[in-house]
């Protein structure tokens, strides 16, 4: 059983003060086939509510001369060309709808918490909400529904200043706050259908997520069940922990234990326990019993090591161990498809596993590599050269495998020229793998290395 004061202890903390982090999202119609987005604008005298569409076309003289003559009714729409607006009139008009933010409205967004004992209330507009989310249009736009019938939702699973963050977005087109709210604005989004919002905290997360960070981000992408943003965290938690570490996290008991167990974390056992001392002393704190387990166990771990070549990294063991018995056969296995076979000299096989000496044209066809004694927890792929970028024209795969046997595609390059050097990250495997494959499709990766980026753990 936790205390109430140990429960306090570990809620999540926030950065401050908060990063903001503003993106204007334009009210735009979708692109027309030329091309072109129209500014949605309509101008019309108090009449029955109707959806714009645009812009409609400017009438002629002769037009509005017949209308005029035929008697037209009291409600009129002011015709305009279709015209782009400046950027600076954009952010007058957002700042505009952003003004309007809790002023009138049709809806009611109850946001209650339990945990805090309160109760907010926002008035909104139901066809604000049915624009922007299609589960909001199904939810007000039907009387089936008790939402629709009381003009209300109650929302229990989000805090209020998340669900403000999200309604605002909805009357601006903006969204900044700190990578925590950020990171709950996200799975409210995914919740709600709202792509652009989603896909917009998503991508100022990551852009903000520095290993100092990660903790703040690991707990609350656990928290909301954001595994893709989780399993990034956790990676930049393994890989740079003593910035990660550095202060004590506002981490789940089992969160922590998961990191600090975890032979993937790349700092050494004494290193790892210096940490833990620098953090103090907590009275009370939930996290305290499984601090002092870890400074006075005796068990050792073998840490893993990232490296953004895992080939070369393998070799430079090999070296600093004396070059004792082969490399090629022992710590690394090569095995070339038919078509590299014919065209690869006698030596080839033994820089393709180390990434020394010289680099290797990879026609049409495949190779596969094999760790033996080691694994990895991948992260993605790069080629380095002093050549040319690969171009667009040539189509090429990446797979891993833990077995041999089944194969997990983890990269395709999509005919996309590639510059050289870039990290490409991989779909991730479900574990730690230890066979890679190059398949080229078409065309072929001149004079390169083939590097591979992850967490290595050997035994070697």
């Amino acid at each position: 059983m936790i205390s109430t004061a140990m429960q306090k202890s570990c809620m999540p903390s926030r950065i401050e003060p908060p990063l903001r982090l503003p993106v204007r999202m334009l009210l735009q119609e979708p692109t027309s086939a030329a091309g072109k987005r129209r500014s949605r604008v309509c101008f019309s005298t108090p009449g029955p509510r109707r959806r714009c569409r645009g812009l409609p076309r400017r009438v002629s003289e002769g037009e509005a001369a017949r209308s005029n003559s035929a008697g037209s009714s009291t409600k009129s729409c002011f015709a305009l060309r279709s015209f782009d607006m400046s950027a600076g009139s954009k952010r007058k008009l957002s700042d505009v709808l952003t003004a309007c933010f809790g002023i009138d409205g049709n809806f009611t967004v109850i946001v209650e918490e339990p945990s805090r004992a309160k109760r907010t209330e926002f008035r909104v507009w139901s066809s604000l909400l049915a624009q922007w989310s299609p589960v909001f249009e199904k939810m007000v736009g039907s009387e089936k529904y008790a939402e629709s019938q009381k003009a209300e939702v109650i929302i229990r699973d989000f805090s209020a200043d998340a669900v403000e963050l999200f309604l605002r977005f909805f009357y601006s087109g903006s969204v900044a706050g700190a990578i925590p709210v950020l990171v709950e604005v996200a799975a409210m989004a995914n919740k709600y259908q709202v792509e652009a919002l989603q896909s917009s905290c998503l991508h100022f997360v990551r852009q903000a997520m520095k290993p100092e960070a990660a903790c703040d981000v690991l707990a609350s992408a656990d928290r909301f069940h954001l595994d893709d943003l989780r399993a990034e965290a956790v990676d930049l938690i393994f890989t740079q922990p003593a910035e990660a570490l550095k202060e004590r996290p506002a981490l789940r008991p089992e969160l922590l234990e998961e990191i600090l167990d975890s032979v993937l974390l790349c700092m050494s056992e004494d290193d790892m326990k210096k940490t833990l001392q620098s953090w103090g002393e907590k009275e009370g704190d939930c996290l305290e019993p499984i601090i002092k387990a870890k400074i006075q166990r005796a068990t050792v771990r073998t840490p893993g090591v990232y490296t953004k070549d895992v080939l070369r990294t393998l070799w430079d063991r090999y070296v600093e161990a004396g070059k004792k018995g082969a490399f090629l056969g022992y710590w690394v296995v090569v095995i070339l498809g038919p078509e590299q076979a014919e065209m690869c000299r006698e030596d080839a096989a033994k820089t393709m596993a180390s990434n020394v000496d010289f680099v290797h044209t990879y026609r049409k066809g495949w190779v596969q590599w094999l760790l033996p004694h080691s694994s990895v927890h991948l992260r993605g792929f790069s080629f380095s050269s002093n050549k040319h970028n690969i171009s667009a024209s040539t189509s090429f795969r990446i797979w891993s495998s833990e077995d041999g046997a089944t194969w997990h595609l983890a990269y395709e390059s999509h005919n996309k020229e590639i510059e050289i050097g870039t990290f490409l990250p991989c779909k991730r495997p479900p574990g730690l793998v230890k066979w890679f494959k190059l398949e080229v499709l078409e065309g072929k990766l001149p004079n390169v290395f083939f590097q591979i980026h992850g967490i290595l753990q050997t035994s070697v």
